[in-house]
């Protein structure tokens, strides 16, 4: 394979297609229940995936969804060991009383809003899982706004993901101001636990700043045993790590709502997006720590699904799944509207 160039999985892309019952969904975070990041590593553990939007119904021989087909904010899986099995992977939804599907978090305290769980990671036997607190927006293709950011937390020894849970809304790592800054979308642990290969000690947890039609990279990091003590959120600012999310500093653009940033075995880090959020365009950056700085955005894949109707079929959301990646390599996710 060329230097920066990626490959279909299709084993994996097989995993996903299904007929009946859990039929698509966006998002697609994978969450090793071990801890444990390393490539290969997967196959000695339960991997939580975490889904967005889903379609739970039925899908016809020629890939059409048919009537009766529910639309939910959420759902989750888990999949058995590392490789993708059919018979290895279990989804989960919730329903009402007359069955009809239901999302399996959803906020207490806003009955107008949904949640759109993020990246999250299991420590010491919990799972934590930061999720945008969403609301209608104000009209327009994409009618919808991030309100908030909530930290849920489960057992890692539920068999059923999120089946109780308990949820911090409205957290400090969520800022309205002249570009609206929230942390979540990925985590990554630079630790001894997670088999990093030079550890510091630290969670990071990424996010983005917001400005028009570019979404930038922030940081922010918090020892694992403070992740749900806001107060010790920590922000770089671009000389020093602040208290003030609203001095988190850009350290790189053009990236998606969704992405990854992972340590590399050379001691270099990468960074996995969907270059300008929507667009074909699965890139990569690789970066001298944590922070950066950042090199050039790297193409590594163009998408095809457009091709079947430009105008109405986009990707976006491409991230990295290491604990699931053969050494030397990574398996990137992207998703299909």
């Amino acid at each position: 394979m060329p230097p920066y160039s990626a490959t279909p999985a299709p084993d994996w892309d097989t995993l996903f297609h299904r007929s009946s019952g859990w039929t698509g969904a966006d998002a697609a975070y994978a969450l090793p229940l071990s801890g444990d990041y390393r490539p290969g590593s997967g196959d000695a553990t339960h991997t939580v995936w975490v889904f967005d939007d889903t379609f739970i119904g039925d899908v016809d021989a020629s890939g059409h969804r048919l009537p009766g087909t529910a639309l939910v904010n959420n759902t989750f899986a888990v999949l058995n060991g590392g490789q993708p099995v059919l018979d290895q992977i279990q989804f989960y939804w919730r329903t009402d009383a007359a069955s009809n599907p239901q999302a399996m978090v959803k906020p207490s305290t806003c009955t107008i809003c949904w949640y759109w769980p993020i990246d999250g990671i299991a420590l010491s036997g919990t799972i934590y899982l930061y999720v945008l607190e969403m609301a209608p927006g104000s009209g327009g293709v994409f009618n919808f706004q991030v309100v908030g950011i909530s930290l849920l937390t489960t057992p890692a020894s539920s068999p059923v993901p999120f089946d109780s849970y308990t949820a911090v809304d409205n957290t400090p790592l969520f800022a309205n101001g002249s570009s609206q800054i929230y942390f979540g979308q990925a985590v990554m642990p630079n630790t001894a636990a997670a088999g990093a290969p030079r550890p510091d000690g630290y969670l990071y947890v990424y996010g983005t700043r917001n400005d028009p039609f570019n979404k930038k990279l922030v940081v922010s990091r918090v020892l694992p045993g403070d992740i749900a003590n806001f107060s010790q959120y920590r922000f770089w600012d671009g000389k020093r790590w602040s208290k003030f999310i609203t001095r988190a500093a850009s350290l790189t653009d053009r990236i998606s709502a969704e992405f990854n940033v992972s340590p590399l075995a050379d001691g270099r880090f990468l960074l996995v997006f969907q270059l300008d959020g929507l667009s074909r365009d699965v890139a990569v950056r690789y970066g001298a720590s944590p922070i950066g700085p950042w090199g050039s955005a790297i193409p590594v894949y163009h998408a095809p699904e457009p091709d079947i109707d430009p105008a109405n079929v986009y990707t976006y959301n491409a991230k990295g799944h290491p604990h699931l990646s053969r050494p030397g390599e990574m398996l990137i996710s992207y998703n299909v509207n």
